[in-house]
């Protein structure tokens, strides 16, 4: 998916990716970026500034060609994130996807279902982190007990361990209206918050929990904490998930 732009991240409206009709064709000029497995992908699904409104259009790397570049981050290197660049790329009108104008609703529906997807990642890392966190504090001993023995330990373990659940209960409860095809904007708006964000508290305490060895490479709890850092960010960032809740709670924009 090609929504994200330099200047354009949370306002999708504001897309700037140009896409002109020229006969039978779309002539596509524009940049996107923070693009998942851009530099690997074989299509992309361009959102594009059309006359008519945000249209969404299916381009073949191989036949119809664009450029990537990899961006370097300091978490989720496991997969490619990219910018892509279009130049004149020359794509059949036949490639439009779904109605021509309607893109920004289309986008907005594919949100929900990405900020289900991000908060059960979330909740995947705060999991692991937990599961370490348990598993040095039953074998790490200091003051002459195991460390899990300590209230403060024992403190932390026990929030990790409810968030995450509170975490889990939000996203399946969101999963399951998008199932049963119910209008669920506000419900993916809390899921997606609360489980990326607790997956930043949840790493964040289990480096704690493993002192001065939580910061080396050694203990898996120094990649969990980058890469959970990243999560409140993409498919719309904390605080415009909860300007979406405020919006369906009270009716009232506060966007703009």
């Amino acid at each position: 998916m090609g929504i994200s732009e330099p200047n354009v991240g949370s306002d999708v409206a504001a897309v700037k990716t140009r896409a002109r009709r020229d006969g039978d064709d779309w002539v596509i000029n524009g940049e996107k970026t923070w693009i998942t497995n851009g530099r690997f992908s074989d299509f992309l699904i361009c959102t594009c500034a059309t006359d008519e409104g945000l249209t969404h259009i299916l381009v073949d790397r191989k036949e119809h060609g664009y450029e990537t570049r990899d961006i370097k981050k300091m978490g989720l290197n496991a997969q490619s994130t990219a910018q892509i660049f279009l130049d004149d790329v020359r794509v059949p009108i036949a490639n439009t996807i779904g109605e021509v104008g309607r893109g920004l609703q289309q986008t907005l529906v594919v949100f929900e279902r990405a900020r289900v997807h991000m908060a059960m990642w979330g909740i995947s890392l705060a999991r692991r982190a937990l599961e370490e966190s348990i598993r040095y504090a039953q074998e790490r001993s200091q003051h002459g007990k195991q460390i899990a023995g300590h209230q403060l330990i024992a403190d932390k373990i026990a929030v990790m361990a409810t968030e995450i659940d509170a975490a889990r209960l939000l996203t399946f409860r969101a999963a399951g209206m998008i199932d049963r095809g119910e209008r669920c904007d506000k419900e993916c708006a809390m899921a997606k918050w609360y489980g990326t964000e607790i997956a930043v508290n949840a790493t964040r305490q289990a480096v704690q929990i493993h002192g001065g060895n939580g910061v080396t490479t050694d203990f898996i709890v120094e990649r969990l904490a980058r890469e959970a850092i990243i999560g409140p960010i993409p498919d719309g960032t904390t605080e415009i998930q909860k300007l979406l809740i405020a919006r369906v709670l009270t009716g009232v924009q506060a966007f703009k």
